[in-house]
């Protein structure tokens, strides 16, 4: 790949005569060098110049290289320096990068080793959107294929959802608008084919047909074992967190863990009461409903369908016969100030060998987004959620938290109860007042909805859902839908389009991480 902006570069060597050839091998290549034999004129150069990058020698009568490297990075900042010297000393490296050199070469030098050098520093965000470029079109094909297959199989959505996340992601890097809308189109039609397979067979795989766990079955599966094999566990749930938005915040903890992947699917509706209450009961919401006939009461109270977690994990740990021999605690985070302070003394829970902990900072980003026009503008698209989730994580109490969790060696399984999608349009439902106002899912009495944006269940124990005499039908959102009633429709139509909602049918929403991080010893 030729340089195609004609790059203008800056070599500062006291013998330049002798360095001819490379010059002119760099001009066959297309950078246009110029050229100081000291530290002043280079200075000179830099100030009056638009330069791409600088080649500095670092032993130079006059001003040495390090001490012109301080005076270049203090006029231009941005401006790389790739340093060029003789001597190996270990010292001067680590003085060098210090300073934030940008490259750092060893005499003697060949041409291709410049080439290289300035490759790197300048050409590489383009080459690495060519080769992107190439490896998306060759794998288009292959993708289209995989999301027509007519697949009944959760692990293989499961495994197909996280190869469209991957490359959500890497666009995101390497931003190239044209192709992100073929990917997001190719996305559209996965959800579509998904939303089929889930009308189809949902029934089937909450009657024990999945092949990879749902809700229910994620402690049976990733927590059980280990704490059979008396390892310390921390189970982290990060609410609300999507499969695209962890593979933003896995890399901060490469250098503390090891990662083992999996998946896991949430229970219908995608909502905090049904999918976290499940996870920690190890039982589906029938079952829960029984033992605590109060807990689904109030639909519309998230809080209140949520408080007894504590108990539901205790109640698990005593079925499967464990209860005595396992001490756990449970932990929730909904502000920054109980996160600090978790994290402030997380060595006194150093002696529990089950620790639950909840965090609700990316569900509740979600819901504060929807009521906030200054968050809408700092979080407008999907790659914006993404990122401002990394940034919040990697500075975060959480960080925190897995730090020391891996100096305690606890191995940590990290998931979310359910995730979000942006919704778009809206689906007018009928129903009558005492039908829940939650948006991408409903419960009630004698709920009318278009059978193409929602999927309507009037026998909720079929999906293993609580009924009582007031609610006895379930309606879950399709595609990028919220529900709309007649007698508030302006309102909710001004609210709720181009916001993050939970509760329906979508790849996002269902398919879950599970991610096993192992300390790194």
């Amino acid at each position: 790949m030729k340089n195609p902006e004609k790059y203008k570069i800056l070599w500062v060597d006291d013998e330049i005569h002798l360095l001819k050839p490379h010059i002119l091998f760099l001009e066959s290549k297309g950078y246009e060098i110029l050229t100081a034999t000291n530290g002043v004129d280079a200075l000179d150069i830099v100030r009056s110049q638009y330069l791409r990058a600088v080649l500095l020698d670092e032993m130079m009568d006059g001003l040495d290289g390090l001490a012109v490297l301080e005076k270049i990075k203090a006029l231009r900042p941005a401006l790389p320096v790739i340093m060029i010297t003789k001597n190996e000393e270990e010292s001067l490296m680590e003085d060098a990068i210090g300073r934030k050199i940008s490259d750092y070469l060893t005499k003697p030098i060949n041409p291709s080793q410049i080439l290289l050098a300035l490759k790197k520093n300048l050409d590489s965000r383009d080459i690495a959107r060519e080769t992107l470029t190439q490896q998306y079109m060759s794998e288009f094909s292959r993708l289209n294929e995989r999301i027509n297959e007519n697949n009944s199989s959760l692990n293989f959505w499961a495994s197909l959802h996280g190869d469209l996340c991957r490359w959500e992601v890497e666009f995101d890097d390497n931003p190239q608008n044209d192709l992100k809308n073929i990917l997001s189109d190719q996305i559209t039609e996965a959800n579509t084919q998904f939303e089929k397979q889930v009308i189809a067979n949902y029934e089937n795989w909450i009657n024990g047909a999945s092949d990879i766990p749902m809700s229910h079955q994620v402690l049976d599966t990733y927590v059980l074992p280990l704490l059979k094999e008396k390892q310390k566990v921390l189970l982290l749930v990060v609410d609300c967190m999507r499969f695209d938005q962890w593979l933003m915040m896995a890399p901060v903890l490469y250098n503390r863990y090891d990662e083992l992947i999996r998946y896991h699917a949430s229970i219908l509706p995608t909502a905090t009461p049904y999918s976290r209450n499940t996870l920690f009961a190890g039982e589906l919401p029938d079952v829960i409903h029984k033992k605590y006939p109060d807990l689904f009461s109030d639909p519309d109270s998230e809080e209140s369908m949520n408080r007894y977690e504590k108990e539901l994990i205790s109640d698990y740990l005593s079925s499967r016969g464990i209860h005595n021999s396992v001490n756990s605690k449970f932990l929730k985070i909904a502000q920054s100030q109980q996160g600090e302070q978790v994290a402030t003394r997380f060595s006194d829970y150093s002696g529990i060998q089950f620790l639950s902990l909840v965090v609700n900072f990316v569900d509740i980003l979600a819901h504060r987004r929807s009521e906030s026009d200054v968050l809408q503008e700092i979080v407008p698209n999907e790659t914006s959620y993404r990122r401002i989730v990394r940034n919040w994580f990697q500075h975060s109490y959480l960080y925190s938290i897995l730090e020391k969790a891996a100096d305690q060696n606890y191995t940590v399984i990290v998931t979310s109860d359910h995730g979000s999608r942006k919704v778009l349009r809206g689906s007018m439902v009928k129903a009558d007042k005492e039908t829940t106002t939650s948006i991408r899912y409903k419960v009630g009495r004698n709920l009318k909805v278009s059978d193409k944006q929602a999927l309507l269940v009037k026998n909720p124990e079929t999906f293993h859902l609580p009924s009582t005499h007031v609610f006895t039908n379930y309606i879950f959102a399709r595609s990028d839908y919220f529900f709309l009633y007649p007698n508030n429709l302006r309102k909710f139509e001004k609210i709720y389009p181009d916001t993050f909602q939970h509760g329906g049918i979508s790849l996002h929403e269902m398919i879950l991480p599970v991610a096993i991080l192992s300390p790194r010893k």
